[in-house]
């Protein structure tokens, strides 16, 4: 249980503020509007809500799954109780209830290795309608150089530069493909500090590719980014595909 998701959910939006990934939600909510209304959207590893809740606001009928019942709380002061839910993604059991299935921030990057992602990735293809499509962003680690990066943000009342948060990612040798991150989260005002490492496995966006054909999705395809262009040199590209709709 790594602490920046458990006993300090409550302050990941100060080291990660909801604005941070507007382009990736801009992006989903784009993909959601594609795929006709109602649209019905699972987000697998949601977080603190902020995705869920700019869907519901787009009239997307949206809800999140997160393993972290800590994260879940927030979630839920965000959208309310029926719209996020603990739960693992090992644990998705629905069968054809969603439009769209997105995994934004690396979530799948936590399976234990290819036998886990694989099985994850066929219960994301068996929620999916006819048509529906999932939009994976991963970790791709040919594309870290190991540079140690830094983010100031506002503390919670709004004091600059109050929160600190350091964090770089390092390919690893071994099976699966591992990736390495490291991160420090400081407030100074409420005298908090943090330092952990997250093992990321998978963190290879084609061999993500090659696991979702292997379930059965169609049309696979690999984005550098949100702006759908081809793999270059993002460290968090997404991986797109659809399920086939059923014949007539």
């Amino acid at each position: 249980m790594y602490r920046l998701f458990h006993e300090l959910a409550h302050r990941y939006d100060l080291h990660t503020p909801p604005d941070h990934y507007r382009h990736d939600h801009a992006f989903v909510l784009g993909q959601a509007a594609a795929l006709g209304s109602p649209c019905r959207l699972l987000d697998v590893g949601c977080g603190t809500g902020v995705l869920v809740e700019k869907a519901l606001q787009a009239g997307v009928l949206a809800t999140g799954i997160d393993v972290s019942p800590a994260m879940i709380h927030v979630a839920q002061a965000r959208v309310g109780t029926g719209a996020a839910a603990v739960r693992r993604m090992q644990d998705i059991d629905d069968e054809a209830a969603y439009d769209l299935v997105v995994s934004l921030s690396w979530t799948l990057n936590y399976c234990s290795g290819r036998a886990e992602l694989v099985d994850v990735l066929r219960r994301l293809r068996r929620a999916l309608r006819p048509g529906g499509r999932v939009l994976l962003q991963v970790a791709h680690a040919a594309h870290v150089d190991g540079r140690l990066m830094e983010d100031r943000e506002p503390g919670p009342t709004g004091e600059p530069d109050d929160v600190l948060f350091l964090y770089r990612f390092m390919r690893v040798e071994g099976e699966d493909w591992p990736m390495r991150a490291e991160y420090v989260y400081a407030c100074k005002s409420l005298n908090e500090l943090t330092h952990e490492q997250h093992l990321l496995r998978m963190a290879d966006a084609h061999a993500v590719a090659a696991c979702v054909r292997e379930v059965g999705l169609r049309d696979v395809q690999v984005y550098d980014s949100w702006r759908r262009d081809p793999l270059q040199g993002s460290p968090s590209p997404f991986v797109s595909a659809i399920q086939e709709a059923a014949s007539r």
